[in-house]
């Protein structure tokens, strides 16, 4: 009998199980369902259909919100922040000890990454990729020198199962005065690492990765990719830049370097998972209001497996495919497309 594992991330101690018994059951992984790409309130010639854009990429001479732009910045129509109800205090008080609430407000913004009806990450190229790796980059640090916001969200949702409402080629910035308990555990465990040995956790845990071998899938100068060891999902990737620490540091260089590595390995996933497999691509960056704990990097998590009760229950994933098959495979494939 196979035995399945708890594991534990030490950067945020978050917890997996590991049960590849699981992969042989039937509806392992299921196809995800199809969202409606019309109507398509994103594509060129439908400026009036969205908030007025906040940044751009266009062809010189053309005018905000018109036609003629490659990617464009607007504000998000159905915001997760808002501004608290007037007249209503939300101020902790004592006898709301039980029921705790403050105002959940910030800016929440939609990057459309394409002026064309493209619904896969797959169907930009490289250079499109990096100009919307380059918009975020630039939309975080214009969010973070506001002086208002204590972090920002960076994530992509593609698919049904990861969320996507939407199919045209889309993502997402959120930024808040509110630091969410995963992203201050991450500060807290990194912080004290730091305290306790001089250094970096992050670049400690590659290093130990790369003892191992099993789940690194590409290490070079600019770029760690690896399948995480206590992964998230199935054919969880992790893309660790190795230069600065800080997102908004990222040069264009490292963001042509970034997209075509992420490109690929979606390709590549593919090939295994299925044409339009559901994933979420998120940037994982240091809190804003405290000095930098860990460098940024950049999940891909398929979305091929269900949450269920155990899940929800326990607030630990179950990974029906371990990360050492799964990154066997990926270095398979990507040495077979060179």
């Amino acid at each position: 009998m196979v035995c399945s594992e708890l594991r534990t991330d030490v950067l945020c101690g978050r917890q997996s199980i590991i049960a590849v018994q699981r992969s042989a059951r039937e509806g392992a992984m299921r196809p995800d369902l199809p969202v409606t790409a019309l109507p398509d309130p994103f594509g060129e010639g439908c400026e009036s259909e969205t908030p007025g854009e906040v940044f751009s990429i266009r062809e010189r001479g053309t005018q905000p919100n018109a036609r003629g732009w490659r990617l464009r910045v607007v504000p998000n129509r159905y915001p997760i922040p808002g501004a608290p109800e007037a007249g209503v205090d939300l101020s902790p008080v004592a006898e709301s000890e039980l029921f705790p609430r403050v105002p959940f407000s910030g800016g929440h913004e939609v990057v459309i990454e394409c002026p064309d009806l493209r619904t896969r990450l797959v169907e930009l190229t490289a250079s499109e990729l990096a100009d919307v790796f380059g918009a975020w980059r630039d939309r975080v640090l214009s969010l973070s020198t506001a002086g208002v916001y204590r972090s920002v969200a960076v994530f992509r949702n593609e698919g049904f199962s990861a969320g996507a409402s939407l199919a045209h080629c889309h993502s997402q910035i959120l930024a808040t005065d509110h630091v969410p308990a995963l992203l201050q555990e991450r500060h807290r465990r990194s912080s004290s690492y730091w305290e306790r040995t001089g250094r970096c956790l992050v670049r400690d845990l590659l290093c130990a990765e790369q003892r191992d071998g099993r789940r690194i899938i590409r290490l070079d100068d600019e770029l760690a990719i690896w399948c995480p060891f206590a992964a998230r999902t199935a054919w969880h990737i992790r893309f660790l830049p190795l230069g600065g620490d800080r997102f908004i540091q990222a040069s264009d260089v490292l963001m042509g370097v970034l997209s075509r590595a992420v490109l690929g390995l979606a390709k590549v996933l593919e090939s295994l998972l299925g044409v339009g497999f559901p994933f979420n691509l998120t940037v994982v960056q240091p809190r804003l209001d405290e000095p930098c704990a860990f460098p940024w990097f950049v999940d891909l998590m398929p979305r091929v497996n269900r949450q269920a009760g155990w899940e929800l229950l326990s607030d630990i994933d179950v990974i029906p495919f371990s990360p050492e098959q799964s990154a066997e495979q990926l270095r398979a494939l990507l040495s077979e497309v060179g």
